[in-house]
């Protein structure tokens, strides 16, 4: 009967164990992350402006995520632009390095999407909205997919 009951006890232990760690912090491992930005992200806002239409014309930014090869890519409003990736515990990112084709580009939309691209620290995706921060404050919101 004690076998019986330690048994119990053990099992009772290892199956608690083992779930809460799903739902621990740690549950949302970076790799996890990375899985949901492997996707194309069109702008929503830039510096809390929704009305993009006017700074942007007829083609709107996204950024496309390739986290297995640390690459991404995309267009910045006139001009397609790539670079490496770099993602690191904490919901931090970078993008170092990013080059771009050189077309003329009307307007002032393209080097408001870069600089704002610049200072981006770390991000969050809730609710399915991808939010570029720098310092915890939004700096750019995205959604999934052409939009």
């Amino acid at each position: 009967m004690k076998k019986t009951i330690l048994l119990l006890c053990l099992a009772v232990l290892f199956t608690s164990s083992c779930s809460s760690s799903k739902n621990s912090p740690g549950g949302n491992s970076l790799s996890s992350i990375m899985q949901v930005l492997n996707a194309r992200w069109a702008l929503q806002s830039i510096a809390g402006q929704t009305g993009l239409g006017d700074l942007f014309g007829e083609q709107m930014p996204f950024l496309q995520f390739d986290t297995q090869a640390s690459r991404v890519s995309g267009n910045n409003g006139c001009n397609s632009l790539a670079g490496p990736l770099k993602i690191e515990a904490g919901n931090k990112i970078s993008f170092a390095n990013m080059v771009s084709t050189r077309k003329a580009c009307p307007g002032q939309g393209e080097s408001v999407f870069m600089n704002a691209l610049n200072k981006v620290t770390n991000f969050k995706v809730d609710n399915g909205v991808l939010k570029l921060l720098n310092q915890g404050e939004e700096v750019m919101s995205f959604i999934k997919g052409d939009n």
